[in-house]
């Protein structure tokens, strides 16, 4: 890992999946220590295998269920967990899933972060970039090329 005041550099492994270090506290500070994998695709905070969620003493919060990639849907728990990231500490809710051994970090927690989030297959790095009020702006949308006469117009039904 490569780091500076406001830039976090993790090596990229097999089929472009960054992995990066985090913590996850349940009750009574238990702390436990995991690699997890980004996964924009997902769209919660943190999904661990369930074995992991009770070693680590979360909270049960409900049951919930998830589509998956393939359209099934499956259940859940869910539980709050505390996880410190690039010396952050967020609160949200982890899945636990039955299925499986990685751990998931998504884009809710990614959106919580704060920070820019950036791959770079080509120096295979995932790149974190903190966000602060000396940040530059995001780029503007780009404005239509397609000339308005080009635009598929709507067709109107009789009455």
């Amino acid at each position: 890992m490569n780091t500076s005041d406001d830039l976090l550099e993790y090596p990229v492994v097999e089929n472009f999946s960054p992995e990066v270090p985090i913590e996850i506290f349940g009750m009574g500070n238990n702390t436990k220590k995991l690699v997890a994998i980004v996964d924009t695709g997902f769209t919660g905070f943190l999904q661990i295998p369930l074995t992991v969620g009770i070693e680590s003493n979360l909270t049960l919060w409900s049951v919930g269920s998830a589509r998956l990639a393939d359209g099934s849907v499956v259940k859940n728990l869910q539980c709050i967990g505390r996880i410190r990231f690039a010396g952050k500490e967020l609160i949200g809710i982890v899945t636990l899933s039955e299925k499986g051994n990685d751990c998931l970090l998504g884009m809710q927690f990614l959106e919580r972060l704060k920070m820019d989030f950036t791959v770079s297959p080509t120096r295979n790095r995932a790149i974190f970039k903190s966000l602060d009020s000396e940040s530059e702006p995001l780029p503007q949308p780009l404005p239509s090329t397609i000339k308005e006469e080009e635009k598929p117009k709507a067709k109107r039904q009789k009455a």
